[in-house]
C-alpha cells in the first residue's frame, strides 16, 4: 500500500508538470497559467454548488427515509473532486470535474463502495 502511495505521488505532479509544459508549449505561458488559475476558481465555485447540492439531497432523503448510507460514497467523492479542482493543474482539474457531475459521481460512488465493502469482507470475514 505505501508503494503505490509513493508511486501515485510521484507520478501525478510529473504527469501534471508534463501536461502544463505540452499546454504552455502550444499556447505560450501566459495562458497556461491563465488557464490553471481560471480552472482552480471555476472548480471552487462549481465545489461550493455541488457540495450544497449534495447537502440539501441528503437532508431531503434524511427526513424521508432515516440516514441515507448510500449517500456517504458521493460526498467522499465529491470531497475528493473539490481537492482535485482546487489543486491547480490539468489532469486533476478533468478527473475533478468529471466527479462534479452527479451521474459520474453515483456510478463511481457505488463502484467505490462495492469495491471497498468487497475488501473488507475479503480481509476480515473469511
Amino acid at each position: 500500500m505505501l508503494r503505490r502511495l509513493l508511486l501515485l505521488f510521484l507520478v501525478v505532479p510529473i504527469v501534471e508538470l508534463a501536461l502544463l509544459f505540452l499546454i504552455a508549449h502550444f499556447l505560450g505561458w501566459g495562458w497556461t497559467l491563465g488557464i490553471t488559475v481560471v480552472s482552480s476558481i471555476l472548480g471552487a465555485y462549481l465545489a461550493k454548488k455541488s457540495g450544497q447540492q449534495w447537502w440539501a439531497t441528503v437532508r431531503t432523503e434524511w427526513t424521508q427515509e432515516g440516514f441515507p448510507v448510500h449517500r456517504l460514497g458521493e460526498g467522499a467523492l465529491l470531497i475528493v473532486a473539490i481537492a482535485f479542482m482546487i489543486t491547480p493543474g490539468p489532469l486533476t482539474g478533468i478527473i475533478g470535474l468529471l466527479f462534479m457531475i452527479p451521474r459520474v459521481r453515483a456510478a463511481v460512488a457505488r463502484f467505490v463502495v462495492r469495491w471497498v465493502s468487497h475488501r473488507f469482507l475479503e480481509r476480515y470475514w473469511t
